[in-house]
């Protein structure tokens, strides 16, 4: 697996993570237990891929990239069966579309490779430095161009504070008033 490959592995995990983060102040507490859970899984995951030059366990990361959106899946069902959207709407359809896609994506990726039997523990060849920073920058503006509309779709970002006020409210003069 190239190395730009991998860091985009570890974007899409480390978006997916904050996601699923931003998500745990709305959910009721087994729900938020859990999305803090996978949360802490996926950035350490997204991490951890970024300092190594390989990926461990592929056959675990395949896995695990999945189960999030199978949970996600099986509450929005659980709660259209006992009449309780409340439930799963307390988590809020955009954020979690886009971290399940973030994981699908890894999920595929992953799966393209073990289906080649990929030599996860060969280091990769190594691209020129304009390759590889060219795919660190795409990689990190698909991510952000993602993750930030996901992130203010929560109660967490509803919540944030606008950029540039860091809390302090300025009172501009009306115009034609010194």
């Amino acid at each position: 697996m190239s190395s730009i490959t991998r860091t985009w592995l570890a974007f899409a995990a480390v978006g997916a993570g904050m996601i699923h983060l931003a998500l745990v102040i709305s959910s009721p507490l087994p729900v938020g237990v859990a999305e803090a859970l996978i949360g802490l899984i996926e950035l350490t995951w997204g991490v951890l891929a970024f300092s190594r030059e390989r990926i461990e366990y592929p056959r675990a990361v395949l896995f695990g990239s999945v189960v999030p959106a199978i949970l996600w899946g099986l509450l929005a069902a659980i709660a259209a069966a006992f009449r309780t959207p409340e439930i799963a709407s307390s988590l809020g359809f955009v954020a979690l579309a886009v971290a399940s896609l973030l994981e699908f994506f890894i999920a595929v990726v992953m799966a393209v490779h073990v289906r080649r039997a990929t030599d996860f523990r060969a280091a990769p060849r190594a691209p020129s430095a304009a390759r590889y920073l060219a795919g660190l920058a795409v990689g990190a503006a698909v991510v952000a161009a993602l993750t930030t509309p996901a992130l203010a779709s929560t109660e967490a970002g509803r919540f944030a504070v606008p950029h540039g006020t860091h809390g302090l409210t300025v009172n501009l003069p009306e115009h034609g008033q010194h």
